[in-house]
């Protein structure tokens, strides 16, 4: 009975519980969501186990992994692929990668883990699908990667570092090829840190060679490549472009380290953005050996940074026939400041020239450089033959647009004619001037030093707007000058500051043609530097002529000045600093003389070695013939204070019909001496 009390007391709770609750209780659901595990680190032969415990889902939830990598499944040993905790043993070092699908209904999660087994991956060979390298191991140290043989990037596929930090070490004797339409790209525009990858081979190695493919490079070190050279390549260098037509997106912040060759070597054309080679540190003692156009890949705005010790940056022209022209809106431009540059071979530039500060140019034994643009050239800076060589010289031609040579030394150049481009040069010259539109053309504080031709060589028979001042000229071994009798004014004017240091017997300047002075007055050249005169010097359009104190002419054999259509020809010698009129040789009848039928006013003159010849309309050889016969101008014309020697006939013959000016009379002042006929004959 007892029992039976209790029975009924037990069903009489569940009763009134029943009856208390309104729905059933529910059931937590669990979501859906994959938990591959984290990366792990493994042996080769030993079993690891993936972790997918920590994954939910809902009961009867199912579990499926799979496997990526580049050892065959069949070869790993895969167990237990739909439990939570597979298993797998590697035959290989190697990257293992694993995905882990839950799926419950319809509804399905994945999530991805990794194994890396025995350290870095191997890679080599030619790829068969895009890659892309991440940052596999965990001491940050040691590299990712290990090339065991050369990588090669054909056409069409890509090569990717698409993480901060990775490694890759190749092994010596290896490197990295890029083919025509391959692509190596390590481009992160997102990243803010020192070096997003590191490029290495403990015992040196190839480096990358882009044959017409694509590099995009940025913030790399790049340690001991360039050790021996590609097959099929005669050089080694860190980085090679050759073929036809590589791209460079960007090669930028980057160092190089330790280069056995050449940082960067570009042989074959490059395109790509505006300036994308800038702000890379380079190592070798050559850094970069390239094609002259490479040039239009940098800028001077971020430049590159050279070793504190190496030779200069090697770049190739394409030749005394082949003209050199860049899309770079500043020309050629040498930078940074300081920098040295080695020009192998004839360079015909099409584009301009800038050089920087300091910089250092050197030109090729036996080379020159043509210009069909400008020159442009900083305080500081030096043009030189290589090693301290012989070469030809920098010609601007007719189709230049002029040249500013400031601060600027040129020497060892004039050595032979310069034949490059649209130059064919009459004569050596350091600088050979065949430009007669340019106005914007100046040389100023500048040396010209050991040439052997001349200094300037104006080939022009027009005005030359070109000014020199405040240059030396020092060793030249045919003339410092050369130009046309138009433009003396202009490039010599006054207070021009120029100094020569010449050897004895040779001209400051040498003046040709049968022209008339744009400016016509000249200036001394200082000491006994003088103009040596090889052509005709006509009055100019206001028909005057004005030799000013310290001018010394020297005059060819077949010479002569002949004042008989101008105006008024003036002469303004001083007591210190006369003006002075001879022969080339400076032996008695060396030249013709100076012959006067106009107005003149002639003070502190030395007349000398004169009546070479006889002199038109003349009847006597002197070293000077009168024939003035405006009586009423005569009085304002004078010669006085001078010295009248050596003449090969008369010091002075006074033709008949003509102004007696009574050269002898003491107030004048007029010393004769040595004239083999006599002093003055008069008519």
């Amino acid at each position: 009975m007892k029992n039976l009390l209790s029975l009924l007391v037990i069903f009489s709770l569940i009763f009134i519980y029943s009856c208390n609750k309104d729905d059933d209780p529910e059931i937590p659901v669990q979501p859906l969501n994959a938990e591959a595990g984290l990366n792990q680190d493994a042996q080769v032969n030993e079993t690891v186990t993936l972790d997918g415990s920590q994954s939910t889902g809902p009961t009867g939830s199912t579990f499926l992994w799979s496997y990526d990598g580049d050892v065959p499944e069949n070869e790993i040993d895969f167990q237990g692929k739909d439990s939570s905790t597979p298993t797998f043993v590697p035959p290989s070092p190697g990257l293992y990668e694993f995905t882990l699908t839950i799926s419950h209904a319809d509804s399905s999660d994945s999530d991805e883990t990794s194994v890396l087994v025995g350290g870095a991956i191997e890679l080599g060979g030619t790829l068969t699908e895009d890659l892309e390298l991440k940052n596999v191991q965990t001491d940050g140290e040691l590299p990712d990667y290990i090339v065991k043989t050369d990588l090669v990037v054909p056409q069409g596929l890509k090569l990717s570092i698409v993480e901060e930090g990775v490694i890759v070490e190749f092994d010596s004797g290896t490197g990295l090829y890029v083919q025509e339409g391959g692509t190596f790209t390590n481009a992160n525009n997102d990243g803010d840190y020192g070096y997003s990858t590191e490029l290495r081979g403990k015992n040196g190695w190839k480096g990358i060679l882009i044959e017409s493919g694509t590099l995009n490079l940025e913030r790399a070190l790049i340690v001991n490549a360039g050790k021996t050279a590609f097959d099929g390549q005669t050089e080694a260098a860190a980085i090679s472009f050759v073929g036809n037509l590589s791209t460079l997106e960007s090669l930028s912040d980057n160092e190089f380290v330790n280069s056995n060759s050449y940082d960067i070597l570009a042989l074959g054309r490059i395109v790509g953005p505006s300036y994308p080679v800038k702000r890379n540190r380079l190592s070798y003692k050559i850094p970069i050996k390239a094609q002259i156009r490479f040039m239009e890949l940098w800028t001077s705005e971020h430049p590159n940074i050279l070793p504190d010790t190496y030779d200069y940056i090697q770049l190739i022209p394409g030749g005394a026939n082949n003209k050199d022209e860049t899309n770079n809106v500043n020309g050629f431009s040498f930078y940074p400041r300081g920098a040295r540059f080695y020009i192998d071979g004839n360079f015909w530039a099409g584009s301009d020239i800038s050089i920087g500060e300091n910089c250092t140019i050197y030109v090729k034994e036996n080379s020159g450089i043509s210009l069909d643009g400008s020159w442009r050239s900083k305080e500081g800076s030096l043009i030189t033959g290589l090693d301290g060589k012989t070469w030809r010289g920098i010609a601007i031609s007719r189709y230049g647009s002029g040249i500013n040579v400031q601060g600027t030394t040129i020497e060892n150049a004039g050595y032979d004619k310069i034949e490059v481009g649209n130059v064919q040069a009459e004569a050596p010259a350091a600088i050979y001037w065949d430009n007669p539109g340019s106005s914007l053309s100046k040389i100023s504080n500048s040396i010209i030093d050991n040439s052997g031709g001349y200094g300037f060589y104006d080939a022009t028979t027009t005005i030359t707007w070109a000014v020199i001042d405040q240059t030396k000229f020092r060793n030249i071994a045919t003339a410092a000058i050369r130009t046309n009798t138009a433009s003396v004014g202009r490039i010599i004017y006054q207070d021009h500051g120029n100094d020569f240091e010449l050897a004895d017997g040779i001209p400051a300047v040498v003046v040709t043609g049968d022209g008339k002075p744009d400016r016509p007055e000249w200036f001394g050249l200082g000491g006994d530097n003088f103009y040596l005169i090889d052509g005709a010097i006509q009055p100019s359009d206001l028909g005057e002529l004005t030799f000013n104190a310290g001018v010394i002419l020297k005059f060819k054999s077949d010479k002569f000045l002949d004042w008989s259509g101008g105006t008024v020809l003036r002469i303004n010698g001083t007591p210190t600093h006369p003006v002075i009129f001879d022969g080339e040789s400076g032996t008695p009848g060396s030249w013709g003389g100076l012959y006067l039928s106009r107005d003149y006013q002639i003070d502190n003159l030395i007349i000398k070695n004169g009546g070479g010849f006889m002199l038109p309309n003349a009847t006597e050889q002197a070293n000077i013939v009168s024939n003035y016969t405006d009586l009423a101008s005569a009085p304002q014309q004078y010669l006085k204070n001078s010295t009248i020697a050596g003449g090969s006939g008369w010091g002075i013959a006074v033709e008949a019909s003509s102004y007696n000016f009574m050269f002898d009379e003491p107030v004048k002042n007029n010393t004769f001496t040595g004239n083999s006929s006599g002093d003055i004959i008069i008519k």
